[in-house]
């Protein structure tokens, strides 16, 4: 028994391994197959075309993030510099209360504000360069839809196309076929029926005439043994 189950699980084994090779072959073979075809019919643009869309919205994506991180540092750099502003005002409304802090700290924030106008200005910029960005991106994804949407068309006129060239094909050869059954298949028929008609005629002419050759054949034995009878009497 240990044997018999060792030589099952070895089967089961080695069929196991058959199949999966098998599988793995189709899978293979159907994805060459499906490569070909797309191929072959032009789809392989289109999914190039499909593959340049994702690329393009994953672009857009980054762009408009990149804008609304630069805005949002604009905003932030705007509102420091007006901060700083609104300080330096106020210590200006108390100028002549001043002391050395105070001094200090308005010099502080006259260099301050210097550089923060650079920050705003440098902010700014980057916000149009982003916003530019991002409406040039999207003109590349609106673009890249069209495309995509254009030879979809395409390919599917010259499927549609190809559908009617076959049907075409297809009513061609049912003429084709119908044409010679009746030019070749039914005079074949017909021979074929005059022939069995014939030749049953002539069987049932032959059962007829064996029928009656037969019944002569008896009438005239009869015969025979009455002019014998009368010839004795």
């Amino acid at each position: 028994q240990s044997k018999i189950r060792r030589w099952s699980g070895e089967q089961f084994i080695g069929l196991r391994q058959r199949t999966d090779t098998l599988v793995a072959r189709l899978v293979t073979s159907f994805t060459r197959l499906g490569g070909e075809i797309n191929r072959v019919t032009g789809y392989d643009e289109i999914e190039s075309l499909k593959g340049q869309v994702v690329s393009q919205e994953a672009r857009i994506t980054a762009s408009r993030k990149a804008a609304r991180d630069s805005k949002a540092a604009y905003e932030a750099a705007v509102q420091k510099r007006s901060d700083s502003q609104r300080e330096v005002n106020s210590l200006l409304e108390r100028k002549s209360m001043w002391t050395d802090t105070d001094v200090s700290r308005f010099t502080a924030l006259v260099r301050q504000d210097h550089a923060l106008e650079q920050e705003e200005s440098r902010a700014k910029i980057a916000v149009a360069r982003t916003e530019d960005d991002t409406e040039r991106e999207f003109s590349a994804l609106m673009r890249a839809i069209l495309a995509r949407y254009h030879e979809e068309q395409v390919w599917s006129d010259k499927i549609r196309s190809v559908s009617t060239y076959g049907q075409l094909a297809v009513l061609g050869v049912n003429v084709l076929v119908f044409v010679l059954a009746i030019v070749l298949v039914e005079p074949w028929k017909r021979r074929q029926l005059a022939q069995t008609f014939e030749r049953q005629v002539q069987e049932l002419e032959a059962a007829n005439l064996d029928v009656v050759t037969k019944g002569i054949e008896t009438l005239r034995s009869r015969l025979e043994e009455q002019d014998k009878v009368l010839a004795t009497l």
